[in-house]
């Protein structure tokens, strides 16, 4: 089954590359992939796509790309244990971006990925990060086998100083586990976004609003009828769900619909200034399905951001690009309370809201790229900060963390001859931590759940160091080229792990 989704993905990709690439390109392809892979650049066109009305502005070249790539990644120790250790996960993709005529652009892409997540406990189902606290869990965990399919497409046109974009994107995946508790979710990601702007001097303002309906599908199933394997309702912070423990809970489901709304104004051409602000929601419900699919909990999710940016010419060589962002994330949690039951029904009395975690961070970037020769010099310099916390209120509970990263990053492109190009680069982080003493009542540490809370917050607590380095090398053939690249990556948790991973692609544009 995997070789043959391999082979249909692998036709797509042609496919999507083909039709919507440019046929017959010249030397000028090589010159549009080395400035697209610079660094100031690729930030500078992604503050294009947070509307589909701005990507008319995005950038002035058609240009279609297939990839395969190989990211494998190894842990001492996870960072959360929801997470895993590590993972190993192979990838086809195709993306294009085209001009269809002077008034409107088309882009699209299309991705499959199959491969494992090592070692994922307490958390029967994938998207954690985005369904916590309330997830089915189990000490045992395992290795999760994936597969992922992605899909997205847009459309944007210009009538007069008025653009107006539509885009759409899906994501369907699958992960099971071969030994008890043998998972099987199925989730299913859509979203539906339009947007609009006009056209102010040299700039454009718009306005973007996207939909968002998110599905997950949990089963587990014992093959061994002696187990002692306990599944928990798990509430965060340690705390569960008593009455719906064991293992006649197997099944569960989580939904939402979400929503966003953004700002931006953009400059038209490549300088000048790029701000944005952005809002979005989502109720996330949790459904036991082996008790007639009642709902467990639900959390609230409430998000801001903001950036801006401004790009400066001192000369035709020279581009400075200093930018500031910056965040808020809120998730307020409410646990569901059953009376009596009846057969697999229970009545609900009422609700409480103990569970609640904050996320605050911002960014101050300053990047500095020149051009010498058909060569490209970009350093970066940065500095950020984030902070989160995490309460529960009955247990009494509460953990806090917060760290200052510097960073700074050297990344060199030089064209040797007029059919090769590469790129090296090399980055460095320091990760300073501060925490307050953890509030923990009640919490059983030399139980194994009571162990993982405690070995994620030494993690969130720890200070940190980092680094990679990577290396590519482009060649142009006769009407497309092609990119292979590798990046080495590094971070030691001081006293506690150190990771490592590898991303290996072959690229081919059109």
């Amino acid at each position: 089954m995997l070789n043959q989704a391999y082979r249909k993905t692998a036709a797509l990709s042609v496919v999507v590359a083909l039709s919507m690439g440019a046929a017959g390109r010249t030397t000028s392809l090589l010159s549009d992939v080395q400035r697209l892979s610079l660094p100031v650049e690729a930030s500078r066109v992604a503050a294009y796509e947070s509307n589909p009305a701005q990507m008319f502005y995005r950038d002035s070249a058609t240009i279609s790309t297939s990839s395969a790539s190989v990211d494998i990644e190894r842990m001492d120790r996870p960072f959360m244990e929801q997470l895993g250790d590590g993972h190993t996960l192979l990838s086809l993709r195709a993306d294009s971006y085209m001009r269809l005529t002077g008034n409107s652009v088309v882009w699209g892409s299309a991705a499959f990925t199959t491969g494992k997540y090592n070692n994922i406990k307490w958390s029967d189902c994938i998207d954690y990060l985005r369904i916590a606290p309330y997830v089915l869990g189990d000490e045992a965990g395992g290795d999760l086998s994936m597969r992922r399919y992605t899909f997205t497409g847009g459309y944007s046109r210009r009538y007069s100083s008025w653009n107006f974009g539509i885009d759409a994107d899906y994501r369907a995946e699958i992960a099971y586990r071969n030994r008890d508790p043998r998972v099987k979710t199925i989730v299913s990601d859509l979203s539906l976004r339009v947007g609009g702007s006009r056209l102010v001097g040299e700039y454009s303002l718009g306005v973007a609003a996207k939909l968002n309906i998110y599905n997950q599908s949990c089963d587990l199933d014992f093959y061994s009828p002696i187990n002692q394997i306990n599944t928990y309702t798990l509430t965060g912070m340690g705390t569960f769900y008593k009455r719906f423990m064991g293992n006649t809970n197997k099944n569960s489901g989580y939904t939402s619909y979400g929503y966003s709304a953004s700002v931006q104004f953009l400059p038209t051409g490549n300088r000048g200034l790029y701000a944005e602000a952005g809002f979005e929601g989502y109720r996330m419900s949790q459904q036991l399905r082996s008790f007639n699919n009642i709902t467990l909990g639900y959390t609230d999710n409430k998000k801001i951001t903001a950036s801006a940016a401004y790009s400066f010419r001192f000369t035709e060589d020279v581009t400075f690009r200093p930018r500031v962002s910056g965040f808020v994330f809120d998730r307020k949690g409410t646990e569901n309370l059953f009376g009596t039951s009846a057969g697999m029904s229970y009545d609900k009395i009422g609700d409480r809201k103990p569970y609640s975690h904050s996320l605050t961070g911002a960014t101050i970037e300053l990047p500095l790229q020149m051009y010498y020769r058909k060569s490209y010099l970009t350093g970066i310099l940065s500095v950020s900060y984030d902070q989160s916390v995490e309460k529960y209120s009955d247990p009494r509970r509460k953990l806090e963390a917060s760290h200052i990263v510097p960073f700074c990053a050297i990344d060199f492109s030089s064209r040797f001859s007029p059919v090769w190009f590469y790129t090296v680069g090399v980055s460095t982080y320091e990760s300073y931590a501060s925490s307050k003493k953890p509030l923990l009542a009640g919490l059983d540490t030399t139980e194994p759940l009571g162990q993982c809370v405690v070995s994620n917050f030494d993690m969130l607590r720890a200070d940190s160091r980092g680094g990679s380095i990577s290396a590519s090398v482009s060649r142009l053939f006769n009407g497309f080229a092609a990119t292979l690249s590798a990046t080495f990556n590094y971070s030691n948790y001081k006293d506690l792990s150190d990771n490592y991973s590898t991303v290996v692609s072959l690229s081919v544009h059109f």
